[in-house]
This record gives structure tokens, sequence and C-alpha cells, in this order.
């Protein structure tokens, strides 16, 4: 072994052993794969031994590999503690959180109160949009952190939630079994609904358009007027709605899938506030 070993090089090589495939840890590191690869070699290089076995399922550890991990473990920890307690623990900053507008009527705004009841210092900047729109402007730097559907990244999450969705309707509608169910239908890209059309194929339940909207406020008003039938995450469920779960022959309500995705080489308010939000839907 020769000189001091780059902590960098380790927390390469331990991400890479914690996911299983240099793809996956470039995502998390937010490197691109060759960047990694080049890190990995130089640490084999260091140590004079070879740490991975590399195959198309992804990589495994060495013998060498297995000693130097429990070692890289506690040097990034320790390296980690003491950056912490050299900066504090004192958050100051402002984040750029851009969020679907379904979240807006979960627990979310109660997260983002407590964290910021936490740090007084940081500013919260809250934009809703789509998930497309979300991807779009977390790789041009315009969001700091973005929670929405993994469907439209292609990087992996920071974090991954997944909550019920519920088939929705007003407490006044009328549904007869005879007659094709009426859907409250999103213009453009939905992976939500996707799935709610695939689940009525299945189900073999016939479906006709009982009003189109643009935006969830709007799908909101047409659910509360009684135009039709959608899917809520069960949480936002207005109290004149009912959930049709179970009724009608209605097929099983699909899961909504939720990804916490960081700006590439995050700060660490970033980094707290993600995790913050993550740990906080994860209760």
């Amino acid at each position: 072994m020769t000189g001091d070993i780059d902590v960098r090089l380790l927390r390469a090589f331990v991400t890479v052993a914690d996911t299983g495939t240099v793809s996956r840890a470039a995502d998390r590191l937010a490197r691109t794969q060759a960047a990694v690869s080049m890190q990995l070699q130089r640490l084999e290089g260091e140590v004079g031994a070879e740490l991975l076995r590399r195959s198309p399922r992804g990589v495994t550890l060495t013998e060498a590999g297995e000693i130097l991990l429990a070692f890289a473990r506690k040097a990034i920890a320790i390296g980690d503690d003491a950056r912490r307690e050299i900066e504090g623990r004192r958050l100051v900053g402002r984040v750029r959180l851009g969020i679907i507008e379904d979240l807006a009527v979960t627990r979310l705004p109660l997260i983002i109160a407590d964290f910021r009841r936490r740090h007084p210092s940081v500013e919260i900047e809250l934009t809703s949009a789509s998930s497309a729109d979300l991807s779009k402007s977390l790789g041009e730097g315009k969001c700091d952190i973005v929670m929405a559907d993994p469907a439209r990244f292609t990087k992996a999450p920071r974090g991954h939630l997944s909550r019920q969705l519920v088939w929705a309707a007003s407490r006044m509608i009328e549904i007869d079994d005879e007659v094709e169910l009426p859907l409250v239908i999103f213009e453009g890209a939905c992976s939500w609904q996707d799935r709610m059309l695939a689940s009525l194929a299945e189900a073999g339940l016939g479906w006709k358009i009982g009003c189109r909207v643009s935006t969830f406020a709007t799908l909101i008003s047409a659910l509360r007027a009684g135009l039709g039938i959608g899917l809520l995450l069960q949480e936002g469920l207005p109290p004149d709605c009912q959930s049709l779960n179970g009724r009608f022959n209605m097929p099983p309500a699909p899961m909504a899938d939720f990804g916490v995705y960081l700006a590439r080489d995050p700060s660490r308010l970033v980094e707290e506030c993600g995790d913050f939000l993550r740990a906080g839907f994860e209760v």
C-alpha cells in the first residue's frame, strides 16, 4: 500500500459495495460511471489488491475488499463527524423544493414546517409542477430537491416512497353497474392514469370520459361535483368525496410511487433537507 488513501476513493468504493453496481453508485454520487470506475481503479492501485469482482450482474467484494470495506466505513464516518463538528449543526441558506401538486394535500407541508422550526435560518422556495417538468427543472439546476414520479427520471432517487391510491368520487355520484364508468381524465402524461386504465381493462370494466382536466385543482373540483371517478392519494381524499375501493366491482387501486431527487453535487443543507423530507414521509 502506497501513501494515504483519499477518502473520496473510499466513499466511491463503499457506495459501489452498498448498491451492487457501478451504475447505481454513479447515480447516487451524481458522477459518471467512467469517473467512478476510475476512482475504483485508483483505489485498487493504492492498496495493491483487487477489491471487486465484476460481472454482468454487478460487483462482489473480494477478500481484500471485505477487509477494506469495514475500515472504509469507519474512515468515512470519522471524517463526516469531524466535518459536522467543525461546521456546526446550524443550517443557513435557501432550498428550492419542487413537488407534484398531489403531495400538497398530504402531510408534506407539515413536514416542511417542522424542518423550518428546527432550522429557522433556512428559506424554503416551494413550487409545484408535473413530474416531467420537475425532472427537467432538476436537470437544469432550477430545483435543489424534487419529489415526483420515478417514471419520469433516469437516475436513482435518494429515497423511494409508496402511498395507497383510492378510487375517488363524490358522495353524490350515482354509479350503475350496467353503464360504463365515468372517469375524470387528466390531460397529458400521467403514470397514475395509465395504471388506472390498465387496471380497469384487466378487470373487464368499460369506461367513458366524464370530464377532462388539466390541473390538480380542477381534478378535485370535478370529483367533488360528481363528474366522474378518479384516483387520489388516500390521505388527500376530500371530506365530501368517498373511496370506492372494494365497491361496485372496482379493481384494487394501484400504489403511487414517489422519488426524492437531489441536484448534482448537493450542499449539506440540501442533503439534510432531502433526508428530513424522506424520513418524515416514512413515519
